[in-house]
């Protein structure tokens, strides 16, 4: 898994009302929020913990509290626990989430064309697949045996509003938001660049499946707590 990095994102902040409007993102975050998609849900659950909606968590743990003795022989529960993610290996993404399993290899016998992503598979032919392959084709986003995986074109700023809804940033779509919230004045709108790594990649996962006021939720405390610091030590100062 590549060495994870930090985005930055612009987050125009409504102050009068206390929520972020929208965030002017790159191809960086923008890439991260479609690879979200390209996860099986067995990876997404342990991030999780008990903010879960629903009840996928109980089938998860119903999963790797069940006896093997119960499952086939062919049924390897670790696979389903811990399902691989195609779409990231070898990306560049500089967002991932943690603990996400994203490297994915192929293993064929001396002897048949057949392939296999598990290491000493038994062929048709009865021989090991024991032997390293690569896939070869055109690089595709969609391609589950890519290494591209980008999704969006870069020297583009995109719009992401508040759930996380995604398009390109222009000017009627920045007017379109501002009548749909009743915004009549640029001036009541405050500019504060924040950075996003792996905390709040984990915040903004599951706040995506809790509200549709993610950027609110996970950034405009931590703009709070700044400014509040930010008083503070100007008041010890003026002492």
């Amino acid at each position: 898994m590549a060495a994870v990095t930090k985005v930055s994102l612009k987050l125009m902040i409504d102050t009068e009302r206390r929520r972020v409007v929208y965030a002017e993102a790159g191809k960086d975050f923008v890439d991260f929020l479609f690879y979200i998609l390209a996860l099986p849900i067995g990876t997404l659950i342990p991030l999780l913990d008990q903010e879960m909606v629903g009840s996928l968590g109980n089938i998860y743990n119903s999963i790797a509290n069940v006896s093997t003795t119960y499952l086939r022989p062919n049924v390897n529960k670790e696979s389903l626990l811990k399902p691989m993610a195609y779409f990231s290996g070898g990306t560049g993404l500089p967002l991932h989430l943690p603990n996400v399993e994203s490297s994915r290899k192929l293993y064929m016998s001396c002897k048949c064309l057949h392939v296999s992503d598990e290491f000493n598979t038994i062929c048709v032919c009865g021989r090991s697949m024991d032997e390293e392959t690569k896939y070869i084709g055109t690089p595709s986003a969609n391609n589950p045996y890519s290494s591209v995986g980008d999704y969006v074109k870069g020297k583009v700023t995109y719009m992401v509003t508040d759930d996380l809804a995604v398009k390109p940033l222009s000017t009627i779509s920045v007017l379109t938001l501002f009548n749909k919230f009743n915004i009549k004045e640029i001036g009541v709108l405050e500019e504060k660049v924040v950075d996003v790594g792996m905390d709040e990649v984990v915040k903004l996962l599951k706040a995506s499946l809790l509200t549709k006021s993610i950027l609110t939720d996970v950034f405009l405390s931590v703009v709070k707590e700044e400014v509040d610091c930010s008083k503070k030590g100007k008041e010890e100062d003026d002492r």
